[in-house]
């Protein structure tokens, strides 16, 4: 089963490229554009479901795709984006001109948390969670696409554990682009993930790579910790 994990559309704070973490910002008019495009550019009959986080800008991202696609809309908390604290609403690129050290903290080392803020462990491991709830669900061998609209700083957290390595590039996935991660199973059945494309249209992930080659999986269980996800954010 394919999942296409797709950022949500544009928000003033992106456009003034701000922090934004876990505040509610809305999107704005070139974010409706830009998820009314994403909508219209995808087939109905082709998608099993839409997911999305419960902020504001993902799922109203979302509600476009799934009243395009026919299909459910189905709200997550554990799919919001990380939690940024005393970061939240701060200049990024002031941020990494101040703080170099750390803003690459922020991107590649797991155990650093902003303060008042989620360490790369806690919201890699809820975020994990919450995906891998959404393919256990899914879970058939004709299963159709499912689209998760999501945050670029988990997505960034999630694609630095499926390429396993630190050198991954800096740049977020853009508003309203996807990753689209191709899901198998372990001998006890558990979800296996591999990332098939980065930063693509979300259509581009209807057709079937051409041609096809084996992926790297990932078990999905081995970047979960659950002493930090909370009980709630467990369930799908």
């Amino acid at each position: 089963m394919r999942i296409v994990l797709l950022r949500h559309g544009e928000t003033d704070r992106n456009a003034t490229d701000r922090f934004q973490g876990q505040a509610d910002i809305p999107l704005n008019d070139t974010g409706v554009w830009q998820a009314q495009e994403v909508a219209r550019s995808l087939r109905p009959g082709r998608w099993g479901a839409v997911y999305s986080s419960t902020l504001a800008r993902a799922a109203q991202t979302a509600a476009y795709a799934a009243g395009r696609l026919g299909v459910p809309h189905l709200r997550v908390e554990g799919l919001r984006e990380r939690d940024l604290g005393a970061l939240d609403g701060q200049d990024r690129a002031e941020f990494a001109r101040r703080h170099p050290h750390t803003m690459r903290q922020l991107l590649i080392d797991l155990a650093y948390a902003p303060p008042a803020g989620e360490s790369g462990h806690a919201a890699r491991s809820r975020f994990v969670a919450a995906l891998a709830g959404i393919a256990e669900a899914g879970r058939h061998p004709a299963a159709a696409p499912i689209l998760v609209v999501t945050h670029g700083g988990v997505l960034n957290l999630l694609m630095r554990a499926l390429t396993n390595t630190v050198d991954a590039p800096d740049v977020l996935v853009g508003t309203c682009a996807a990753a689209c991660v191709d899901t198998a199973w372990t001998p006890a059945g558990r979800p296996r993930a591999a990332l098939r494309w980065w930063n693509v249209a979300p259509h581009e992930c209807e057709r079937p790579p051409t041609p096809a080659h084996p992926l790297p999986f990932v078990d999905l269980d081995e970047l979960i910790t659950y002493d930090f996800i909370p009980k709630e954010a467990k369930r799908t």
